[in-house]
């Protein structure tokens, strides 16, 4: 019964042309199209160390399948048959659909605490599988409709049966955390409630045993946990790349359990911020009916709850979660209060990984749904009990008929999308077997990033500018570093094709026709090197149309992101906010020195501390072609305007290599580029 309702409610919600594993056209555009290269890229990708590691989906990034948020569970298990599985795969549109007979499943499992009626269990199964937070997620993110993660959680902390706790806790942990970072959370906290309950109930003669048993469910869970996520490859971005930035802003309104935002039929919507959409937690009229009848039934009769009650420690962590769902921008409908809190907190909880906390109250609505189920199957007979469950259930669809509607017309557009994107010709086939990888330069994100990850992929060509859910920062910077110094010094790697945005074509322009081709096609401005066949046809010779260069001498530029003077910065900073600021104890600049690279040159740097660490250099020195050409003191700002002489140098190029090091080698060179003069 329990997998009837969950196929049945899969089919009524989504239909069935997700279903198909050949079916790629509704995964083409934002997280969607994400989770689905991620796997794409991450099938055909070399095995990597750890198994989760995604050579190809964000080339030199030292990414995962993890961050593309692909359910690295199901990724890892499908890539050793990769190569029988038909071209293309996904496994989507089947998680969602085991994730909608699990959450019936496990609804099934959670009533059956209460009943043994198959009727009475049918009519409250709904109100799992139809659970409006859960459903949202069919929007864009698929790795979360897996809700019933935190209902296997809920149920192993009620079942009666506690043999072989470890074992399943350790299992379902290990699956979570494959599966995405925020159901692991909460089923983590979950099974902490669970821990310190069986302690509690444990007696005070045992008291000694029980906590050796737990500290070794604690370590032994933990360790697996840890396991399955370092396989999984989440641990290849640590450090500031784990961090984000949301905290406060993709939090739960208070008002969200009663807000259909949209939803609702009923006019149950409230006016909310912006980014509380993550805390979307409407409980629906029939939900909220079933959880006001439990609360007069509570009142009214006090032992309601004794022959099934919810443990103290899972209240109070639900009550703890749905806290920490708030946070402390406190929203109540329009009205927001941020409740003060110290510098150093706010610093810290702005730096913890998991920003949309409203999504934390999911452990919270399944404890206070299930807590409410069970009062009303406690208390009254069973024809009560199917009479209020089949008039809840009536409300329940008529009130979130709009939700319903919306979402299955959107899922079923999708489905028929007849279109996946890419780039078509016969020029991008022949780079494609020509060329492994394919760059944009400078690295970042592009708008329609899709069509470029879906042709690379076509082509089985690793490809950087993907989106990721988390980014190694010291990775980017060497990437991006490492991009601008191929372009400037002209040492191209000859088996990757270059996509330039137009302020880059100013340098590319400088690199001999000899060594790459440079046009335009479909829109795209493409840097060939060691291309030697004719151009296409419909290819526009961007060298045929260059105008003046604006790295002609005399050259002066500042370092704003919009300036010609940011193109130069090459290994050692950090060239992607809105200053350029030194990363290591060298930094590596070019010069433009024009068609004449024997005259000496006149440079002007002006720069100023990034900040006043005790290991910074107090005196700087500049180094062309291995020859110190000059130095100052940063005492009294001496270095803010710093001039000295470049010598010309023999060979071809039009620009010039210069490296900055602290005059003490041990010390660091935190500065801050302001502006640069060349004559």
């Amino acid at each position: 019964m329990p997998v009837l309702i969950g196929v049945v409610a899969c089919l009524l919600i989504t239909g069935s042309a997700m279903l198909a594993p050949g079916n790629v056209n509704w995964l083409t555009h934002g997280d969607l199209a994400q989770s689905y290269l991620g796997w794409a890229f991450y099938r055909h990708a070399p095995w990597g160390w750890p198994p989760g590691a995604n050579s190809l989906y964000g080339a030199g990034l030292h990414t995962s399948v993890y961050y593309s948020d692909s359910i690295p569970l199901l990724a890892m298990l499908l890539k050793p048959w990769a190569s029988w599985l038909p071209e293309p795969f996904q496994y989507f549109g089947l998680w969602v659909l085991a994730c909608f007979v699990l959450q019936a499943w496990f609804a099934w499992r959670l009533l059956g605490l209460a009943t043994q009626n198959p009727v009475v269990k049918a009519l409250g199964v709904p109100f799992f599988v139809f659970a409006p937070p859960m459903l949202l997620r069919l929007g864009g993110h698929m790795a979360l409709v897996g809700h019933w993660i935190v209902l296997a959680a809920v149920y192993l902390c009620l079942r009666p049966d506690r043999r072989r706790q470890a074992l399943y806790w350790g299992l379902l942990l290990a699956v979570a955390i494959t599966v995405h970072a925020y159901l692991f959370a909460m089923a983590g906290a979950i099974w902490l409630a669970d821990v310190v309950q069986r302690f509690r109930v444990s007696g005070p003669d045992a008291a000694n045993a029980r906590i050796k048993t737990l500290l070794s469910e604690l370590l032994s869970v933990v360790a697996v946990a840890v396991f399955a996520a370092w396989i999984a490859g989440l641990f290849m971005v640590s450090g500031h790349g784990a961090q984000a930035e949301g905290f406060g802003y993709y939090k739960m309104n208070v008002l969200a359990p009663f807000n259909g935002a949209g939803w609702s039929h009923l006019g149950l919507n409230f006016p909310e911020a912006t980014g509380e959409y993550e805390g979307f937690n409407y409980f629906g009229l029939g939900g909220l009916v079933l959880i006001l009848s439990a609360a007069v039934i509570t009142m009214a009769r006090r032992r309601a709850l004794r022959t099934r009650r919810i443990p103290g420690p899972l209240l109070w962590m639900a009550l703890l979660l749905a806290i920490a769902a708030v946070t402390c921008n406190v929203g109540i409908g329009s009205l927001q209060w941020h409740m003060p809190l110290p510098e150093k907190w706010w610093a810290a909880l702005s730096r913890v990984p998991l920003q949309s906390t409203g999504r934390l109250f999911w452990a919270s609505y399944y404890v206070v749904l299930v807590a409410s189920l069970f009062v009303l199957l406690q208390s009254c007979s069973v024809r009560w009990q199917i009479a209020v469950l089949f008039g809840a259930i009536v409300l329940q669809c008529l009130d979130i008929a709009p939700g319903f509607a919306n979402l299955h017309a959107t899922l079923a557009a999708r489905a028929r999308n007849d279109s996946v994107p890419g780039l078509h010709g016969a020029f991008w086939d022949t780079a494609g077997q020509r060329y492994t990888t394919l760059r944009v330069v400078p690295l970042a994100k592009p708008s329609g990033w899709e069509q470029l990850a879906f042709y690379a992929n076509s082509q089985r060509m690793g490809f950087d500018a993907v989106q990721l859910a988390r980014i190694d920062m010291d990775k980017f910077h060497v990437l991006y570093n490492d991009q601008q110094t191929a372009l400037l010094s002209g040492n191209l790697d000859t088996r990757t094709l270059y996509l330039l945005d137009d302020r880059e074509l100013a340098v590319a322009r400088a690199i001999p026709a000899s060594r790459a081709a440079l046009f335009q096609l479909d829109g795209k401005n493409v840097l060939a090197p060691a291309w030697t066949a004719p151009l296409p046809s419909s290819a526009i010779d961007l060298r045929a149309t260059a105008s003046t260069s604006p790295f002609n001498l005399p050259f002066q530029s500042d370092f704003t992101q919009t300036s010609h003077g940011r193109l130069l910065v090459a290994e050692g900073w950090d060239a992607t906010g809105e200053g350029v600021m030194s990363l290591d104890d060298r930094a590596t600049l070019f010069v433009p020195d024009g068609s004449d690279t024997q005259r000496p040159l006149n440079v002007q740097i002006n720069l100023h501390r990034a900040n006043t660490g005790k290991s910074m250099a107090m005196e700087l020195e500049a180094w062309s072609d291995g020859k110190r050409v000059g130095s100052c003191h940063m005492a009294n700002d001496g270095c803010r305007t710093w001039v000295f002489e470049v010598p010309g140098v023999t060979g071809e190029g039009y620009f010039r290599k210069l490296e900055l090091r602290p005059g003490t080698p041990t010390a660091k060179l935190r500065i801050a580029l302001d502006a640069i003069s060349v004559q």
